[in-house]
């Protein structure tokens, strides 16, 4: 076993902070970790009623027949908001948790620091879905307006009895546009990190399904070791638990009945969760001559898509052990001592997990386990979440238990396991290694090693490996097409969609396949000649696809039923028929509306086995995704796929309008050179433009 030591450029953890279900703050976190304590539960009637949107029955239509969930109560966010000086009303939850963690993990940093890298703090989070109050709102003003012109057209007496019943039920959602003018996008959680903390710099989210916070991680990693910023806020956040993200995982039967039990037979499910988690991440070398407190090393990162799959729901064995192979590429896997996994209680996933688990590690005895099952699955903050667990285990030294546990699915057998009682761990020569894994829909999937600080290591100087001038990014090939003029028959007949499936699929994904495939035709690249492993598919978009909207407007309608159930059965009877011109969930429906499957679909259509993910950064978007796309060339040598929409926004409808999509395809000039690609461009400098 080769000596270790640390490098001046290991990213390491600076600043923690999380605001989660029954944790306001990480010591309140580790607690519950160490006790066990679930904090999955039948949701409150503050969020969505029971009787509007539940039904045991799995084939009823709209219905979800799962209603349990960790959620962050209402008074919990009112008690943050007064220690930020928020007026609760006028923000959204998003954003309330998101500045509650940020300045936690931002306090953890001494002053020092934060003045020295105001100017120059990147802030990359992830986060996969806009936040619940967005869509009720949307779904609100739209329909109320549709209302209004029925009344109108039909004369009806009680008028002013319908308008003023709706603004009654809806006003208990604490809606109306004071609340939302501000957060028509979801990015304006970036911006208000910025404003308070007074920080500049480039920011984004980063939205790679329920991988979305390791994604996220893994480029502020980067901009760090490649000294392109001193210092990073980073990790993951999630505030949806609306009744249409229940029933779109009931119609692919994902949700448990109750409570998520990962690695477990009784398994049945997956219980969604919401929370915040925030790291701040700094080199080594500048956080000790900062003395800032080191939670841990971010040795490495690695990523894959499962390519082409069986489905976008499905995970492999293969895809999940080639994000292990690149995380453990220059590292020893034999000193790893416990996984924090995906484990999300639904029986395919967590088999497949467990097998990629023992045929990488090789029959290896150590513990692995999934805080979902105390917190639930938090999406966009997963990945985060399980981070945290492993650095707080760090710290204290325990690999919590498991006591949830009662037969394990792979009991019996010489291989990873699920420990069921505390873990006392004990520092050697070598820091101790824990993993953290998050996959997401779009299969992709993300493996971080985080190490544990040790004073005594020799820390060895080296200097930053990125050429710039050797590395320049030159366009293969571009191509366009407008978002509505989509051939679906030849979607049908070039990706094997089937017809009665693409009602339920965004046409920002759809015509993105068919723009892809075009520029590669324009350019004379056969796509089987690509090394597949190295094609990296981004794409740059607002989040919140129109497909997700028009869901939203559909299973929302009980919202009216309830609220105007004293209108004539015709007037009803309309209501219905508005909700029925938006299609009816199906197992299509999760992945069809989600904005990291514009590039995820494009991987599994072609085979593409590098990572893919959304760029959010509101209408600069493209440039922050470029600027990423560049990075990851300069790391190493490959193809990416970019795919970036031109988009405005109508706030009268609260509305982000999308017109057309766009595909480049970026290289290295070297590679370009060697492999005799097209040369369209060569890109010379890329700026990022920040107009926060």
């Amino acid at each position: 076993m080769k000596k270790y030591s640390y490098h001046n450029n290991d990213v390491c953890i600076v600043g923690i902070g999380c605001t989660l279900p029954d944790a306001e703050n990480p010591q309140e976190f580790w607690n519950n970790i160490s006790e066990g304590k679930c904090s999955i539960r039948e949701i409150s009637e503050e969020r969505w009623k029971k009787n509007l949107y539940f039904n045991a029955d799995k084939n009823a239509k709209d219905k979800t027949y799962s209603n349990a969930a960790a959620f962050v109560e209402n008074n919990r966010l009112k008690k943050l908001c007064k220690k930020l000086n928020l007026d609760f009303y006028k923000n959204n939850r998003l954003q309330i948790m998101t500045l509650a963690a940020a300045k936690q993990a931002l306090n953890c940093v001494n002053s020092k620091t934060l003045n020295g890298a105001r100017r120059n703090t990147a802030i990359f989070l992830g986060c996969m879905e806009i936040d619940e109050a967005f869509t009720l709102e949307k779904f609100y003003l739209g329909n109320k307006k549709s209302l209004e012109n029925y009344i109108a057209k039909n004369n009806l007496k009680n008028k002013e009895k319908i308008l003023e019943k709706i603004e009654k039920h809806f006003n208990r959602h604490n809606l109306g546009t004071k609340a939302m003018t501000s957060s028509l996008l979801t990015t304006s959680v970036i911006a208000l990190i910025k404003k308070r903390f007074n920080i500049q710099g480039e920011g984004a989210l980063i939205d790679a399904a329920c991988a979305s916070s390791l994604a996220a991680i893994d480029i502020a990693v980067k901009a760090l070791k490649n000294y392109k910023v001193d210092l990073a806020v980073t990790g993951g956040i999630e505030s949806n638990l609306a009744p249409d993200t229940f029933v779109l995982f009931s119609k692919v039967g994902a949700l448990s009945a109750g409570i998520c039990h990962p690695f477990d037979k009784r398994a049945d499910g997956l219980s969604q969760g919401e929370g915040s988690v925030i790291f701040v991440l700094q080199r080594l070398e500048d956080a000790l001559r900062d003395k800032n407190k080191i939670y841990g090393i971010i040795k490495s990162s690695g990523s894959s898509s499962d390519g082409k799959s069986s489905s976008l729901f499905s995970p492999t064995v293969e895809g999940q052990i080639m994000a292990y192979k690149k995380a453990y590429s220059n590292l020893d896997k034999s000193i790893v001592s416990y996984i924090e996994c995906h484990g999300t209680g639904t029986k395919l996933g967590d088999e497949i997990e467990l097998k990629a688990l023992n045929k990488f590690f090789e029959g290896r005895r150590f513990p692995v386990g999934s805080v979902k099952s105390l917190i639930g699955h938090t999406k966009g903050a997963a990945g985060s979440a399980g981070l945290l667990k492993c650095v707080l285990s760090l710290q204290n030294k325990i690999i919590p238990p498991s006591k949830y546990l009662e037969t394990g699915i792979f009991a019996g057998n010489k291989s990873v396991y699920v420990n069921k009682k505390p873990v006392n761990l004990r520092s050697s020569s070598y820091p101790l290694r824990f993993g953290s894994s998050s996959f997401g829909f779009g299969n992709i999937n993300y493996h971080i090693v985080l190490d544990e600080f040790k004073k005594d290591i020799e820390i060895k100087k080296i200097k930053n490996k990125l050429k710039i001038n050797s590395s320049r990014i030159v366009v293969l090939g571009h191509s366009s097409a407008l978002i509505k003029k989509i051939d679906f028959d030849l979607i049908t007949a070039k990706f094997k969609i089937p017809p009665q499936s693409l009602s339920h699929i965004d046409e920002v994904q759809l015509q993105a396949l068919l723009v892809t495939a075009e520029v590669f035709e324009k350019i004379g690249i056969e796509i089987d000649s690509l090394d597949k492993e190295n094609v990296i598919v981004i794409s740059a978009s607002c989040l919140g696809l129109s497909s997700a909207i028009d869901f939203v407007n559909r299973i929302r309608h009980f919202e009216f039923g309830e609220a105007l159930n004293f209108l004539d059965k015709a007037s009803l009877d309309l209501m219905v028929k508005h909700k029925n011109k938006f299609p009816e969930a199906t197992e299509d429906t999760g992945p069809g509306v989600l904005s990291n499957v514009i590039a995820g679909r494009i991987c599994n259509a072609f085979d593409f086995k590098g990572k893919n993910f959304n760029v959010d950064s509101d209408f600069n978007s493209f440039s922050a995704a470029l600027n990423i796309a560049t990075e990851e060339l300069q790391e190493k040598e490959g193809i990416v796929i970019l795919l970036y929409c031109e988009e405005e926004i109508n706030k009268d409808i609260f509305t982000i309008e999308r017109k057309k999509i766009n595909c480049l395809i970026l290289s290295t000039l070297i590679l370009a050179k060697n492999k005799n690609y097209p040369i369209c461009e060569i890109i010379e400098k890329v700026d990022y433009y920040d107009s926060k």
